[in-house]
């Protein structure tokens, strides 16, 4: 009961990226009446759930909705046939949803692993709907509002006060607040490092044409969901929703405002940490190895230079030792001759 209109496919589409008119467990081979139907005439594109049933519950009765999908952004949820409240649908097998998500996807390269890449989904934005409103011959419709994409040269881009910080990034002729489907090339073509300056150049013409793509059908709302840890400042807007995890590793990117990530350089900097400590641990492993090979050298070679400067350097001859080792006892030996004693007189006065 969802759209995708991404370009990669990932297990964590029901979580990040979707168009849900009514996601749940629908399973249309339980019934030879269940269709999923589509039709595209050029200015909408609508795609129709007729007579669907739960898998995990087929005795719910049917549903019957449809999403259209309208080239100037608007988007329309409409519902025919639900038979139960949507809050009832249980959500133990598949999540139950209505509204929108979008994400943007970000290759890593592992420098530990050669060939190696990490894939990382960045969700944005999100628009929950309230699903007690969702009933028998209902509709809603979402209207989208002005977005950084809109335009399309330097001048309107930098000083459009939409509620977005837009930034111009020459090389790719693109307005962006950073934070849509085309991160990748935003990040790959230094962009963030050009959107600091926010400077126009010269004799740049400022004209702007409306620009209708499914990037534009979110809404301006700068809401963040965190789901995992991400390098970046935080935000003032709390998560909507629990975190789900896959072998993906979702994370959120919470940087708004211009200060955006810089991929490669975080990777230069765990490279060189990386790098520094392998050095200190081979280091500190030469060093042991040294002192036991002089260690067993001196001990089959007693006479050597080596082990006579220890010898002689050893505690037993350290000056505070030898005076520790005599100061119970006396430096000297009272010796007494054998025989009789030699007598002393003494004379007294008469």
């Amino acid at each position: 009961g969802f759209i995708y209109t991404g370009e990669v496919v990932h297990r964590m589409l029901t979580a990040t990226q979707y168009i849900a008119p009514l996601m749940a467990n629908f399973d249309p081979s339980v019934s030879r009446n269940s269709t999923v139907r589509y039709f595209d005439n050029g200015t909408a594109l609508v795609v129709q759930w007729d007579h669907v049933h739960l898998q995990d519950n087929y005795n719910l009765g049917s549903f019957t909705f449809q999403a259209t999908l309208l080239n100037d952004g608007r988007i329309i949820f409409g519902y025919k046939e639900i038979p139960v409240a949507v809050t009832q649908i249980s959500s133990t097998n598949h999540p139950v949803k209505v509204g929108l998500s979008d994400a943007f996807v970000v290759v890593h390269r592992i420098q530990q692993i050669p060939n190696v890449r990490r894939r990382t989904i960045y969700e944005y934005h999100r628009v929950e709907l309230q699903m007690s409103k969702i009933t028998n011959l209902s509709a809603v419709e979402m209207i989208p509002l002005p977005t950084c994409l809109q335009f399309t040269s330097c001048g309107p881009c930098v000083t459009a006060q939409i509620g977005f910080n837009c930034s111009w990034c020459s090389k790719l002729q693109r307005c962006s607040s950073g934070f849509d489907r085309h991160r990748q090339d935003w990040v790959d073509s230094g962009c963030p490092e050009e959107s600091k300056d926010k400077i126009c150049e010269k004799n740049i013409d400022t004209t702007e044409t409306p620009l209708h793509s499914s990037t534009t059908l979110l809404p301006t709302t700068t809401k963040f969901r965190v789901l995992t840890t991400t390098r970046g400042s935080t935000t003032s807007h709390l998560p909507t929703s629990l975190p789900t995890e896959d072998d993906t590793k979702i994370a959120l990117h919470l940087k708004d405002n211009g200060a955006s990530t810089d991929d490669s350089a975080a990777e230069k900097k765990d490279g060189t940490l990386h790098a520094g400590l392998i050095v200190g641990i081979l280091v500190l492993v030469l060093i042991v190895a040294a002192a036991i090979l002089v260690t067993i050298y001196m001990y089959h070679h007693p006479t050597s230079a080596a082990s006579l400067f220890f010898i002689e350097r050893r505690p037993s001859r350290w000056p505070a030792m030898k005076f520790r080792r005599g100061s119970g006892h006396p430096a000297y030996a009272e010796v007494e001759p054998v025989g009789e004693k030699e007598g002393f007189i003494v004379s007294e006065q008469c």
